[in-house]
């Protein structure tokens, strides 16, 4: 905090994430916050968000971050059943999560967000349907819902390779995804990023600057960050990160500076994930060119395959390109 701290503009928003910070203790949470508000100038309306996992919080630890101005918690539920869950590797139980769940309501928290995974080994149709279900009936402000994305040197990776997992099919997943966006429109929520779903004014503050492709300060072991148009990345290992904020140094290992067709066609493609899609006057008032400069090829062949649509202020994805999303993003590049 205190290298980066001089040239940081006050922030407007603060995610506490990446991991699992609802294991730290109260002590260590009050601690957290304290220098943040030590080192940094902070918005009077910011948004502070904090991952939990269900079973690592406790009424001390929310205590904590209420007093903190913690006005946003994000639980990992995932599934809701226990059988699915342990296949995940989690922690917690289902009783466990809802306990949690029900806590953070008695301290008063009413911006909730709750994380789910479809498309899960040997997941039905009715298995997500049940949890996507059980968790509007708690009325939480967003939910995340995620499919399972297979990454190598993971043991779910290696157990599809050798065929151990049995995955659903793309037409189920994609029957999950449709599904998963009807029922969530239907009972309130707003459907404002592939996977992400928000009550009214509900939709997070934080990863809208993701997607506007915007500069962000990254703190800690293997964070992430993006300041002056260089992206990095901070070392990954506990003891040599140490050592370089030992000698004063900022303890990053890779660096990148996105310009010229890289920098525009990663701004278009975290743009379209929001279901506005790409402002145009923004994406000429950044480039100093219209989006057709570059792109006119690529988003001529993504409306005529019906994946784009564009309108006189914003180019975004249709209904169909939601589920071709990636197919699109690769044409970008």
């Amino acid at each position: 905090m205190h290298l980066y701290s001089p040239q940081t503009a006050p922030l407007k928003t603060i995610f506490i994430g990446g991991g699992t910070p609802s294991i730290l203790s109260a002590n260590a949470i009050e601690q957290l916050f304290a220098n943040l508000l030590t080192h940094f100038q902070i918005c009077p309306d910011v948004e502070i968000t904090v991952e939990c996992n269900p079973g690592t919080v406790d009424a001390e630890k929310l205590g904590v971050m209420k007093n903190a101005g913690v006005n946003r918690l994000s639980f990992g539920l995932q599934a809701m059943q226990d059988e699915t869950l342990q296949q995940l590797g989690r922690i917690h139980t289902v009783e466990e999560f809802l306990h949690s769940y029900q806590l953070a309501r008695e301290h008063d928290f009413d911006n909730i967000n709750i994380d789910l995974i479809f498309a899960l080994p040997n997941q039905t149709i009715e298995q997500w349907q049940h949890t996507l279900l059980e968790t509007i009936s708690l009325e939480p402000e967003h939910i995340s819902t995620y499919n399972l994305v297979m990454e190598e040197s993971t043991p779910f990776y290696d157990w599809w390779k050798s065929e151990k997992l049995v995955l659903p099919s793309e037409d189920t997943e994609a029957d999950m995804f449709r599904w998963t966006i009807e029922t969530l429109t239907l009972h309130g929520y707003k459907h404002y990023e592939i996977c992400n779903f928000a009550r009214p004014n509900g939709e997070v503050k934080h990863n809208l600057v993701y997607w506007n492709n915007q500069e962000y300060v990254g703190l800690g072991v293997g964070a992430c960050g993006y300041v002056d148009g260089v992206r990095y990345t901070n070392i990954r290992g506990i003891p040599p990160y140490i050592e370089a904020l030992n000698q004063h140094k900022k303890p990053i290992s890779e660096t990148e500076r996105l310009t010229g067709h890289a920098e525009k066609a990663e701004t278009l493609m975290l743009a379209l994930r929001k279901r506005e899609g790409i402002c145009l006057a923004d994406y000429e008032r950044r480039f100093c060119e219209t989006i057709e400069v570059a792109f006119k090829d690529t988003i001529n062949k993504g409306i005529d395959l019906g994946l784009l649509e564009q309108n006189r202020t914003h180019l975004r994805l249709t209904q169909r390109g939601l589920f071709l999303a990636n197919e699109v993003f690769l044409e970008l590049m």
